[in-house]
């Protein structure tokens, strides 16, 4: 297996990454020499369209670097064109059913396992490795569901059961938003969701996901050592934010 990103999510290695909201290549590259393991690029709130994407994918593969991209749905077509664009993960969001993991694992792997179509495209070099790409893709593509409401909380067993899911990544804010409590997330009806789901992973041998938004020593420990091993860290907005802010207090001006 070349994908390092789904080899650390099937040994449930700890994966550290990050998220790319402003669509610009010297962003991506910046991100990827910082040494994250991979870079999600954000389809579903970041102003980030498909040949944009790609250009951030070339980006990237300059670099020790997986490309991954979070979806804005769980839909075919975005599916289909993100892989050939040359994603090598997929982040399907608001997955609260085994049946829509099973359907977003269907179409991004091919036959006989799934049912996604094939062509040339930038994943095999425009058919150059045509032949060899869509041998290795079922195997390289690594497929992780987004747990981002009340429903999904029920079904957590049957949605790691489901084959071909590689692993979960919680979204708490629009999990809280579900039940009423939004942006409360010591409520506990919150926290007790997010043990339910830190067992169901442990007890299926899933890798938990999760997105530090503004990561810190102490908040970054505390996710590992409640078994966290696929961590997204920070946003390329918060840290342009951050770094501003720092300069300008540095000025005396902050």
């Amino acid at each position: 297996m070349r994908n390092p990103l789904r080899r650390a999510l099937l040994e449930r290695r700890l994966s550290l990454g990050t998220w790319i909201q402003i669509g610009h290549p010297a962003v991506a590259e910046i991100l990827a020499r910082a040494g994250f393991d991979w870079v999600c690029v954000d389809l579903e709130h970041g102003a980030i369209d498909l040949e944009t994407m790609t250009n951030l994918f070339r980006a990237l593969d300059g670099f020790d670097c997986v490309p991954v991209a979070r979806l804005p749905l769980n839909d075919p077509i975005w599916i289909h064109r993100t892989l050939d664009a040359g994603a090598r993960g997929l982040i399907i969001p608001m997955v609260k059913t085994p049946d829509e993991a099973d359907a977003a694992v269907r179409e991004a792997k091919y036959p006989p396992r799934g049912v996604r179509g094939f062509g040339y495209s930038r994943a095999n070099m425009h058919g150059r490795d045509f032949e060899s790409a869509i041998a290795e893709a079922n195997d390289e593509i690594a497929m992780i569901m987004q747990i981002e409401h009340k429903d999904s909380i029920p079904n957590l067993d049957a949605i790691c059961r489901v084959d071909g899911v590689d692993g979960l990544f919680i979204g708490p804010m629009d999990l809280s938003g579900s039940m009423g409590v939004t942006g409360q997330m010591s409520h506990p009806d919150v926290v007790r969701a997010l043990d339910t789901y830190r067992d169901a992973c442990a007890r299926h041998e899933k890798p938990a996901g999760m997105h530090i938004v503004r990561p810190t020593p102490e908040n970054v420990k505390e996710s590992i050592d409640k078994g966290y091993t696929l961590i997204a860290l920070g946003v390329d907005a918060v840290f342009l934010d951050a770094g501003a802010a720092a300069a300008m207090k540095a000025a005396g001006k902050g």
